[in-house]
C-alpha cells in the first residue's frame, strides 16, 4: 500500500495525506445507500430512548454517536472509543463545532476503557473485519452491557468480493492476503458471535454494497486494486492490467460488489 493511500490498521502512523484520506473515505461510505439502509435498520433495532448510556465501539469520525448523543439526550449520555488519536480528534472538533454532547475516549474493542454493566446500547460498524480474534470484542461488548441492553453489529463477508472485470488478479490477489483484512468472514460470523455469547431475541438482515468507481482510488476498491497490483507486478503484467481497469472504470462497466451484515441482539436478564 502506498504511503499515502487510506488504512484504517494504522491511521496515526500514516502520512498526513494518508489519515486524510482515510476521514475521507469514512465519509464517502457512510453516504452509499447500503450502508444508509443498514444505519437506519440498526437505529430503529437499537431504540435509544432518552436517559440511556450508548457507546460506539471504533467510532471513528464520530457520526454515529453524535447521532445517538441526540437521541439519548437530555438525561443519557453517549460515548466513541476508537483507538485512533487522528480519528478522536476528528470527531471531537465535529462535535464541538455542532455543540454535540457525545464524548470520546481512546482505548481497543478487545480493552474496552469502562466499567461492566454500564451502557444500555452498544454499536460497532466494520470493526471486527479487523481484528484477529472477533470473538474477544463482543465478550467486551456483552462485558459493558447492562441485563436487558442491546448490542448491533454491522460488518462485511470479503469472501462475497465480486467484480467485473473479473481479472483474475483481483480475484487471486484478494483471496491471496485479503487486502489486509484480518478477519474477511466477519460479516457473516456476527449473528454465531452474539448468540455464542448468550444474546438472545437476536435479528439478522444484509445489503449488497455495490460500487460503480470512475476511478480506483478510492477505498474499499483502493485495497483489493493495490494487492491486485502487487501481484501483476510479479507477473511483469502491471501497466496492461492497471489501464484496462481504467478503461473499464472510465467508460462506467467497472463494478465491485460486496455484502454486508447486520446484527441486533439483547443481553440476557
Amino acid at each position: 500500500m502506498s504511503a499515502d493511500s487510506p488504512s484504517f490498521h494504522a491511521v496515526d502512523a500514516s502520512s498526513d495525506a494518508a489519515q486524510l484520506a482515510a476521514l475521507m473515505a469514512l465519509d464517502v461510505q457512510a453516504q452509499l445507500p447500503s450502508i444508509l439502509r443498514l444505519h437506519a435498520w440498526l437505529l430503529e433495532a437499537l431504540d435509544p430512548l432518552p436517559g440511556m448510556e450508548a457507546l460506539d465501539v471504533g467510532c471513528g469520525t464520530g457520526e454515529d454517536i453524535r447521532g445517538l448523543a441526540v437521541s439519548v439526550a437530555p438525561t443519557g449520555s453517549a460515548t466513541g472509543v476508537d483507538p485512533s488519536e487522528t480519528m478522536l480528534a476528528e470527531a471531537r472538533r465535529r462535535g464541538e463545532a455542532s455543540r454535540n454532547p457525545a464524548r470520546f475516549v481512546q482505548g481497543s474493542a478487545e480493552a474496552l476503557p469502562l466499567d461492566d454493566a454500564s451502557v444500555d446500547l452498544v454499536r460497532s460498524e466494520r470493526v471486527l473485519q479487523h481484528l484477529v480474534d472477533p470473538a474477544v470484542a463482543v465478550g467486551e461488548m456483552a462485558r459493558v452491557l447492562r441485563p436487558g441492553g442491546r448490542i448491533g453489529l454491522i460488518d462485511t463477508d470479503w469472501r462475497t468480493l465480486a467484480t467485473w472485470p473479473g481479472d483474475p488478479h483481483l480475484k487471486a490477489a484478494w483471496h491471496e492476503d485479503w487486502g489486509g483484512v484480518t478477519s474477511p468472514e466477519a460479516g457473516a460470523q456476527l449473528l454465531d458471535l452474539v448468540l455464542r455469547h448468550g444474546f438472545v431475541d437476536a435479528r439478522v438482515t444484509t445489503e449488497v454494497l455495490m460500487l460503480r468507481p470512475r476511478q480506483l482510488d478510492l477505498p474499499p476498491l483502493s485495497f483489493v486494486v493495490e494487492a491486485a497490483a502487487r501481484r501483476a507486478a510479479a507477473a511483469g503484467e502491471a501497466a496492461d492490467w492497471r489501464r484496462q481497469l481504467e478503461e473499464s472504470a472510465a467508460r462506467g462497466s467497472f463494478v465491485f460488489a460486496v455484502t454486508l451484515y447486520a446484527v441486533v441482539a439483547t443481553r440476557v436478564l
